[in-house]
């Protein structure tokens, strides 16, 4: 399986839902804006919060570039505010608001599994759009 290949399978099974076909090695790290998870359950726990912020919410994937091990994608967030939304910061109740935000990632993997993450997306472009930083 190519890294690609794995890249994609973590996709599909975060717009899906499914946490039994991510492809997250069991000492997988994450590391984004504001956070890191280090573990497998770890991980997914920090994905929820995207599920839970944003029960329709769905990664585009753009393009992912390189080869062997290291690989990097690039796409959009898309989804509506109709969940809590928790962060270091506190939580954030449901304001309805559609988001469409963009993302990168560079990723490290191995064989068939993802070994890390180092996401990043542009956190005052997110807040603004969900109405946390006012009108």
């Amino acid at each position: 399986m190519s890294s690609h290949e794995v890249v994609r399978r973590h996709v599909d099974a975060f717009n899906a839902r499914d946490e039994a076909a991510e492809p997250w090695s069991k000492d997988a790290e994450i590391i984004a804006p504001g956070a890191s998870a280090s573990g497998r359950e770890a991980v997914l726990a920090f994905l929820r919060v995207f599920h839970d912020g944003f029960p329709d919410g769905r990664l585009e994937l753009v393009s992912v570039l390189g080869s062997g091990s290291r690989v990097a994608a690039e796409g959009r967030f898309v989804g509506t505010h109709t969940g809590t939304l928790r962060g270091a910061g506190g939580s954030l109740a449901p304001t309805g608001r559609e988001v469409s935000f963009r993302w990168a990632a560079v990723y490290e993997v191995d064989g068939s599994r993802l070994r890390s993450e180092h996401l990043y997306f542009d956190q005052v472009e997110l807040l603004s759009q969900v109405g946390a930083l006012g009108d």
